[in-house]
């Protein structure tokens, strides 16, 4: 007896409405690809069961501290660009090269130690009897005053002709030079900063260096967790 004839008419096509959808519904779902790759055919997006963080580039603490630089009783986190040299003498506890177009510029730092290093105003004084005008007299350059925490900041920025003086590198008047110099005054010492060099290279390290001192702070290097 032929299955048709088996079963009633209301039975047969409940069976071979079964069987279509049985067929439908392994064609929708068969794939040759990859899962993910058969699930974006129909628009799903695999979900990942990856334990791993989203990004594994993020910087640890540790290694964000190692981006600052100990300058005696402060820190600072150094500007892109700058290039860290040897210190030229034992006075300075850190030194950068900033290259520009008219000849390198050098930034000294100094910490002489505690209550060492005499005051603001003799410095003030002596950077700015170091430069001179065409005509020879003496210049008095721009002063100012920043604090930065706890930190009591004097700057002068003055150009002219240089002349280091004995002891302190090239001797030899430089024309058309510029010097930013910072007097970071704290409780647990002073610590110095001058950049000389051309002017023009000078010029484009301006922010640089106002960027650089906004970094200042007292104390360890280590992060704080």
């Amino acid at each position: 007896m032929m299955l048709k004839d088996a079963l009633r008419p209301r039975e047969l096509s409940v069976w071979i409405c079964a069987w279509l959808l049985g067929i439908i519904g392994c064609s929708q779902n068969f794939s040759d690809q990859e899962p993910a790759a058969a699930m974006a055919e129909r628009g799903f997006t695999a979900r990942s069961t990856s334990t791993t963080p989203a990004s594994t580039t993020r910087t640890s603490p540790l290694e964000q501290a190692t981006d600052r630089q100990a300058l005696g009783p402060l820190s600072a986190v150094a500007p892109k660009g700058w290039v860290a040299q040897q210190p030229s003498s034992s006075m300075r506890v850190a030194q950068y090269g900033l290259p520009g177009p008219a000849g390198e510029a050098t930034l000294g730092i100094f910490f002489f130690g505690p209550g060492q290093g005499g005051s603001v105003e003799a410095n003030i004084e002596r950077w700015r009897g170091q430069f001179t005008q065409g005509d020879g007299q003496p210049t008095q350059g721009r002063r100012w005053t920043r604090r930065v925490g706890d930190i009591e900041i004097t700057g002068l920025d003055i150009s002219g002709t240089f002349s280091a003086g004995m002891g302190m590198g090239d001797s030899d008047p430089q024309a058309d030079s510029r010097m930013l110099g910072a007097i970071a005054v704290h409780r647990s010492g002073t610590v110095f900063f001058k950049m000389t060099g051309p002017a023009q290279t000078v010029e484009q390290w301006v922010a640089s260096f106002d960027e650089f001192l906004g970094t200042l702070q007292a104390g360890s290097v280590e992060p704080a967790y």
